[in-house]
């Protein structure tokens, strides 16, 4: 893989609309919206597809943005959280998230 560089400019003109298209900020079903204000986080594929942009530009945006945006202990925290997850979904099979989630599904 290449070494990439993008213009500042292209970076403060795409930055929060990548961030908001992209997994890093996610509304989707837990929590709890009507599904017409509910949406997934899209991949850095389909990021570019729809600005009009090639795949390596939206990434390194992303990336540089995650991190301009979220301190060092966001991201520990998100570790944390996904391992306790995957140990609990390896126990029982569903992880808490999903859990609570099902169990006010049925209420």
């Amino acid at each position: 893989m290449g070494f990439y560089f993008v213009d500042p400019k292209t970076y403060e003109k795409y930055k929060d609309e990548i961030l908001e298209l992209s997994h890093a900020v996610q509304v989707n079903f837990q929590e709890h919206l009507p599904a017409e204000k509910r949406h997934p986080g899209f991949s850095d594929k389909q990021i570019a597809e729809k600005l009009g942009l090639e795949v390596h530009i939206v990434r390194e945006i992303r990336c540089v943005a995650e991190r301009d945006k979220y301190p060092l202990d966001e991201f520990e925290e998100a570790i944390r959280f996904k391992e306790k997850a995957c140990r609990e979904y390896s126990v029982k099979g569903m992880s808490a998230v999903m859990e609570k989630y099902v169990k006010a599904s049925k209420k």
